[in-house]
């Protein structure tokens, strides 16, 4: 299957399930090989979607950039694909790239209907997560030694001892497992709740003299701005320390109008878009040209934002802009 169906594929079966999409070649068709992710759906989870079809060859800025906005979105990264270098993608498993997850798309429809997966591809293997104390519980109420588990299974004395001590074991040992205790001892995967933490992400590419320009006007506010190359818009922009600030504030998307003159009124109205699904406002940063307002974007002057003493003044800009969120 080429991309053009699979994203058709990939946008009808979210929509069949209930979710909200946002495909982002709506506004411009480029976007659909440069953005570091392709459809945002939510309905109970926000999923930020990237099809690559060899989920081998993704380049590690397109990744490292999709961290960083599924972080700071609170969204479930997921890349959609059909094949390794080397393997087809198996059916009802979850692989894993640069601590993204990778389904094909028979994985991605049974997901989303909420269907369990257990299996993940692990160098060695394929293993599922188990219950190591349901285990050991099963085998003492059994009355079965670690020696009696190790033969029915195929594997050493040892193996089975740690059967009882990990959390993930080979994909094959589970199900003669629970052949051999007639129970189920598999906990499903969790993909809707799959952590990025700040740590793994880094930023893709290197600052603009016009960037650091704008970045030190943020950090004398109390803000630090995330640069992403591969994104729709130019960066986030974070609170560097808590504040009492709304939830929709904390984090704001931020673009830059000088680095683009063309187009700027369909970037205007993406970037609201993405907003609305990410439950975050955005930053349109502009010199001096006139704009309409449009929902959930601050509109914002360099010289109103080179004037500004403090954060305060910030939230009280912000205050203005309408939210009309998902």
């Amino acid at each position: 299957m080429s991309q053009t169906p699979l994203v058709t594929d990939i946008l009808n079966s979210l929509q069949i399930e209930g979710y909200s999409v946002l495909p982002m070649g709506l506004y411009d068709p480029k976007y659909w090989i440069k953005s570091c992710f392709d459809i945002a759906a939510r309905k109970e989870f926000l999923l930020m979607i990237k099809i690559f079809l060899n989920i081998d060859k993704i380049p590690s800025d397109l990744i490292e950039d999709l961290k960083l906005i599924s972080y700071f979105f609170n969204g479930t990264p997921l890349i959609i694909g059909n094949e390794t270098r080397k393997v087809v993608l198996r059916d009802e498993v979850v692989y894993e790239r640069r601590g993204i997850p990778a389904v094909n798309l028979y994985t991605f429809k049974h997901l989303i209907k909420d269907d369990k997966i257990y299996v993940i591809s692990r160098k060695g293997g394929f293993y599922v997560k188990v219950d190591s104390e349901k285990i050991h519980r099963l085998r003492l109420e059994q009355e079965l030694s670690l020696q009696d588990i190790a033969s029915k299974i195929g594997v050493s004395r040892k193996a089975a001892y740690l059967f009882e001590r990990m959390n993930q074991i080979k994909e094959k040992n589970a199900g003669k497992l629970e052949e051999v205790f007639d129970e189920s001892v598999k906990f499903p995967i969790d993909i809707f709740n799959w952590a990025i933490e700040k740590e793994e992400f880094h930023p893709s590419m290197e600052e603009t003299d016009f960037q650091a320009e704008i970045k030190e006007l943020f950090e004398e506010l109390g803000y630090d701005i995330y640069w992403a190359k591969k994104a729709p818009f130019d960066g986030i922009t974070s609170e560097i320390e808590e504040s009492k600030s709304r939830p929709e504030e904390k984090c704001l998307i931020t673009d830059l109008s000088l680095s683009r003159k063309r187009r700027i009124y369909n970037r205007l109205q993406m970037i609201s878009e993405i907003s609305k699904f990410a439950r975050k406002l955005s930053m349109f940063i502009i010199e001096d040209e006139k704009l309409p307002r449009i929902d959930n974007v601050l509109i914002l002057q360099k010289a109103i934002l080179e004037k500004m003493n403090d954060i305060k003044e910030l939230y009280e800009v912000l205050k203005k802009v309408k939210r009309t969120f998902y």
